[in-house]
């Protein structure tokens, strides 16, 4: 989590693109995503506006590349908790993919305004173009499984849809005070039922 003072010495050090988008960061983490402007960042970084357009043309343009900064972090976030189970077998498998659901609705509860940002038409992301390693990494998750024949292929086939919109939902629900957060390993369950999963080891 980078502090408004390593902010400022990123820009100091000639990386005002960086520290910009850290100050955003910063700024919606604190104040929401609905109040976050170009001036606002330039003044966290302690820049005028017009320095900050040779970087970014408009809002919009920031507001993308915070996206995309967001997306790695998820990423990371369940890259660090499927390397956590051992094993390669069908079992390891199913944990991979629980753990990598399990990180998803830990960040976005942990992180209430910046997951508003990404997801609550701030930011436009469209998955068939954005490469997302999230979205990879659920891509991949989906084909251990079938690959151990843990799911078959008729699951297999729009597996991404039904796990994200699902995952997504709750953590939605969860974060607007709509869904216990105790209630999350129950949408797990219906995901793997959904999908016909089954332990194989």
């Amino acid at each position: 989590m980078a502090t408004r003072t390593a902010i400022k010495a990123l820009y100091h050090h000639g990386n005002l693109e960086t520290a910009l988008v850290d100050a955003a960061i910063v700024l919606v983490r604190e104040y929401g995503p609905d109040h976050l402007s170009l001036r606002a960042v330039s003044a966290e970084v302690g820049v005028s506006p017009s320095a900050s357009y040779h970087h970014f043309g408009d809002k919009d343009a920031l507001v993308s590349a915070i996206g995309n900064v967001l997306f790695d972090r998820l990423a990371i976030m369940q890259e660090k908790a499927i390397a956590k189970v051992n094993g390669k077998g069908a079992s390891a498998s199913i944990k991979k993919f629980e753990e990598m659901g399990n990180a998803y609705f830990a960040w976005a509860t942990s992180e209430p305004n910046l997951y508003r940002l990404m997801f609550g038409g701030f930011c436009e992301i469209n998955m068939d173009e954005h490469e997302s390693k999230a979205w990879n990494l659920l891509r991949d998750g989906l084909d251990e499984l079938a690959a151990h024949g843990v799911i078959d292929k008729s699951a297999r086939n729009g597996g991404e849809v039904i796990v994200w919109s699902a995952v997504h939902g709750a953590s939605s629900l969860a974060i607007e005070g709509l869904m216990p957060p105790s209630d999350f390993p129950l949408v797990l369950k219906s995901i793997k039922r959904s999908l016909g999963i089954k332990s194989k080891d």
